[in-house]
């Protein structure tokens, strides 16, 4: 037996009118679940960086900077003079003594504060080599006694310098020349004596006889030219041959050639 149309119909409509709800909550729910996976987007806001605090400003003290000033104005004109009194006993040859106002005492009051004071530094160095060549003419003159002491004084000075072990070499080498030193009684060349003359002739004769080779040592080129007169004196027809120098103690050093002897 057929059934009758309009129980199928109303079925289905009844159908699709539950199925529409449905469909549209189904795309509901996807539009959802789409929306929670997407990334989601971070928006960043710049902050504006913050402006520093103002420094805290100092009072200027006026009278303190003008103390500071002078203080330190008479400090540097202290050190200039220290050093213009050092260069001026250096030239002037008082290199450790007087001990309060020498070469040395000045360089080492600037030392003491300012360590590395180049000027001051050269000064104490020029002081050695000023002995160094003291001890050098000293030592070539015969007066050994002079150069051991200029010598001392130099390592006394700076005991690490290096020319001071060549200079006690050298002065060891004269000593042990065959060379023969006259020491000259200086108030006897001041007054020429007739002792003196006659002395002066005996070294003369020494010299011609010797083959040597003379150096004459005098405070002043007129002395030594007396020196040298009363030694030719003594040897006419015979020119010695030799040399002058100044110096404070007075000596005539006969050298020997080589192989000679006295």
């Amino acid at each position: 037996m057929p059934v009758p149309k309009p129980e199928r119909e109303t079925t289905v409509n009844t159908a699709m009118i539950s199925l529409r709800p449905l469909r549209k909550l189904s795309v509901s729910a996807l539009l959802l679940l789409a929306a929670c996976q997407a990334p989601q987007r971070t928006q960043v806001v710049s902050l504006p960086t913050p402006e520093p605090a103002p420094a805290a400003v100092e009072e200027f003290d006026e009278a303190a900077a003008q103390e500071d000033f002078e203080k330190q104005l008479r400090y540097q004109r202290i050190i200039a003079d220290w050093l213009y009194e050092g260069i001026k006993a250096l030239n002037a040859n008082r290199l450790l003594t007087p001990p309060d106002i020498s070469a040395h005492a000045y360089f080492s009051r600037v030392l003491a504060i300012e360590p590395e004071n180049a000027v001051a530094l050269q000064g104490i160095q020029d002081i050695v080599a000023r002995y160094l060549q003291l001890a050098e003419q000293a030592g070539r003159q015969g007066q050994f006694d002079a150069a051991k002491d200029y010598l001392r004084r130099a390592e006394q000075v700076d005991i690490k310098h290096p020319g001071i072990d060549p200079a006690w070499a050298q002065l060891q080498a004269e000593m042990n020349s065959k060379d023969v030193v006259h020491p000259i009684n200086a108030r006897a060349l001041a007054n020429q004596t007739a002792d003196l003359t006659e002395e002066l002739g005996r070294i003369g004769v020494q010299a011609r006889d010797t083959g040597a080779f003379f150096l004459i040592t005098a405070p002043n080129d007129a002395q030594a030219r007396w020196i040298y007169a009363q030694m030719q004196a003594a040897v006419v027809g015979h020119r010695l041959r030799g040399n002058i120098e100044l110096g404070d103690s007075p000596t005539v050093r006969l050298i020997m050639p080589s192989g000679g002897d006295v």
